[in-house]
């Protein structure tokens, strides 16, 4: 009798049960299309066939029934489970590695990131958002623009104090590590970086900590103190009394990916107009009328408040009430909170 979110996907085929393809159990998709979050006709910018409305919603209804619920409710139960799953994942890699995300601007990417994104950081205490001109293809685009590199690694088991005491242990594995990488991405422009993982004296895990290079006694004891805070930072505290051991180097090399240029776009100087109006649930007492904008219409210097639906053929931004959105010059879509 417990709402449940994952960890199975749909997948692309079935699918949703809006795609029409076969698929039975309600999804993440079929939520936000019932709350209005997704536009049917959107659905790829609208190139595509348009996304089955009726289908998703007798879904949802048979879920509500089964919980006792409207299908409005039921569809917006799913979407907060679906958020605590993401809300766990972001803590872990923010406040569990000594992180605070209030600090950050979140950056939502995938075709689903912009749907949640506002009440992620909601749950977080974000204030800033950044959304790229084509999240759903981020991913893509990083892997095209990616350092190449390459990485050796060799145990390397001992006391920090004794490697400090004779370092030219590290150096020549350090030297052997250097000759790996650089046979394979060659000599000339590699970026080498070091590091060592180091752990107290009993523990089971260590923390890779940066190491400049050549290896000297000094360098090494500064490897030892940024361990300490790395432990700090991580783990909520740090033993400086307590021995440190060393456990692998580690060497990477890296080479300048491709660096594609971006111009700046000029200020548009007409409004932005909304192409339209769509209906969106936010919360369970009722919809709210929302205006509906096109990406590619939206330019540099374009603002506008929540709540509102930008559309576009690899993803759609909610912007939730008390949220104000405006595009730089590079078409990304800033979102900050409106406590005006």
């Amino acid at each position: 009798g417990i709402l449940h979110v994952g960890p199975e996907s749909a997948g692309a085929v079935p699918g949703p049960v809006c795609y029409g393809r076969g698929g039975t159990s309600v999804t993440v998709t079929d939520a936000n299309l019932v709350l209005g979050r997704l536009v049917a006709d959107q659905f790829l910018g609208g190139t595509a066939a348009a996304l089955d409305a009726e289908r998703a919603m007798d879904a949802i209804r048979k879920l509500a029934a089964s919980l006792g619920l409207e299908p409005e409710e039921a569809a917006l139960g799913v979407l907060r489970v679906a958020n605590a799953t993401m809300e766990r994942a972001l803590r872990r890699v923010s406040l569990e590695r000594g992180h605070d995300p209030r600090d950050y601007v979140l950056v939502p990417f995938g075709g689903a990131g912009p749907l949640h994104a506002c009440e992620l950081a909601d749950a977080l205490g974000v204030r800033q958002l950044l959304v790229p001109r084509h999240p759903g293809v981020l991913s893509a685009q990083g892997l095209l623009m990616a350092d190449v590199t390459d990485d050796a690694s060799q145990a390397l088991i001992s006391p920090l104090s004794r490697l400090v005491a004779a370092p030219a242990r590290v150096g020549e594995l350090a030297r052997r590590l250097k000759a790996r990488i650089t046979g394979a991405l060659g000599e000339k422009d590699a970026r080498l970086e070091a590091f060592i993982d180091l752990r107290y004296r009993g523990q089971s895990y260590e923390l890779e900590t940066p190491l400049v290079l050549p290896a000297t006694p000094q360098s090494l004891e500064a490897a030892g103190a940024l361990f300490h805070d790395l432990h700090r930072r991580r783990y909520g505290y740090a033993a400086p009394m307590q021995p440190v051991e060393a456990t692998a180097l580690r060497l990477r090399g890296s080479l300048p990916g491709t660096r594609p240029e971006y111009e700046k776009q000029p200020k548009v100087l007409t409004p932005c107009t909304p192409t339209g109006r769509h209906d969106v649930w936010f919360e369970a007492r009722g919809p709210a009328t929302v205006p509906l904008y096109r990406r590619e219409d939206l330019g540099h210097g374009h603002a506008f408040a929540g709540p509102a639906l930008v559309v576009q053929y690899d993803s759609t931004l909610v912007v939730p009430p008390g949220w104000r959105a405006r595009i730089d010059a590079w078409h990304n879509a800033h979102l900050d909170r409106d406590d005006g």
